[in-house]
């Protein structure tokens, strides 16, 4: 009697430290490497190189101390005790992350945390978005007290044309609102996709993250647009390469997307969003041969706009947000091939 594939599965060792339980692999869809998502998260905790919020909480104290002590409340140096007030502020943010960061190591929930600070889960979370780094500024041997703190760079790309604030289909806040259809949708649909495929849960994926699990949900139905480092996370933690999201998040905040060059990163973003559909498919609808759509959609070499105008189209994408893209990657083209050009050629054997 024939044995049919699904008596054929496999079953392998979970990759959870300390965990043995087996994991049964089916013979269809991507291979399982954790029984549960805790072992999952367990796991890519302990590969994490420890962080020292300890030190972070004794910095940030410390440099509060010194600038408390400098003020001058008699009046007569009004300008520099102003100064100072920004300077405070600035580092009590830090000592106040330090101290939540310190409650998460502790185990203490984010929903308890944010009751004991007398505020919601979702503004805790967002203000810890950017707690590494200021952590590392902090712990950082050169870091010095500026009066006034000098410019940071920028954290976004060069800024496209204005975006309403609460664009029609979205309810509008400091992460902006994802409206009904365009790249706003084209990124939660990709995120949503990606979310089906891991079956996590939104609190796994809340505690992986480091957000509240509904903000999570608010994220992946469209409602919201996080901001990139919550994206990064989130597309990490959904298994799947960030930079292949990057130009969706891009195109969805508004931003213009001739800053990089790897269009294939951006149509196998569009292919995420349109649920993987199989090369066969992309062929029947593009009339392509399944060898041009590989090549666009992985390389090497890029395609030509037809091509690459075909593929959008059938992965139901914008024209007008990819060309630009291709735009700059085909003048980088040129560029090698002229400087390629211009190198000399003339053997030794032309010279005697």
């Amino acid at each position: 009697m024939p044995v049919s594939p699904r008596d054929q599965s496999e079953s392998t060792t979970c990759h959870g430290p300390g965990c043995f339980n087996l994991v049964k692999q089916s013979p269809r869809g991507r291979r399982r490497h954790y029984c549960s998502d805790p072992c999952g998260t367990h796991y890519r905790r302990s590969v994490r190189p420890a962080a020292d919020n300890g030190a972070f909480a004794e910095a940030s104290l410390t440099e509060l101390t010194r600038l408390t002590a400098q003020f001058d409340l008699s009046g007569d140096s009004p300008e520099r005790d102003l100064a100072l007030l920004v300077e405070c502020e600035k580092v009590w943010k830090d000592l106040k992350s330090a101290v939540v960061l310190q409650s998460r190591d502790g185990r203490m929930k984010m929903p308890e945390i944010a009751q004991r600070l007398h505020m919601s889960t979702t503004t805790l979370a967002r203000s810890l978005e950017g707690a590494p780094g200021r952590r590392e500024r902090r712990l950082s041997p050169e870091t010095d007290v500026r009066i006034p703190e000098q410019p940071r760079p920028q954290r976004h790309p060069a800024p496209g044309p204005p975006r309403a604030r609460r664009p029609q289909g979205g309810t509008g806040d400091m992460d902006g609102a994802a409206p009904g259809c365009g790249p706003a949708a084209t990124l939660a649909s990709a995120l949503s996709h990606l979310h089906r495929r891991s079956s996590a849960t939104y609190k796994a994926l809340g505690a992986e993250v480091g957000v509240d699990p509904s903000y999570i949900s608010r994220a992946v139905s469209g409602e919201r647009i996080p901001s990139w480092p919550v994206t990064r996370k989130l597309a990490l933690a959904l298994e799947t390469d960030p930079e292949e999201i990057l130009p969706l998040w891009r195109a969805a905040r508004g931003y213009i997307l001739d800053g990089t060059t790897d269009v294939q990163a951006a149509l196998r973003g569009l292919h995420t969003a349109a649920a993987h559909p199989d090369v066969q498919t992309l062929a029947a609808r593009t009339h392509l041969t399944t060898d041009q759509i590989t090549h666009a959609l992985t390389g090497p070499g890029l395609p030509d706009w037809d091509t690459t105008q075909a593929i959008v189209s059938a992965l139901h994408g914008q024209h007008e947000l990819i060309r630009p893209l291709w735009n700059a990657a085909r003048a980088a083209v040129l560029s090698t091939r002229a400087a390629a050009s211009s190198t000399c050629t003339i053997s030794a054997g032309a010279f005697g």
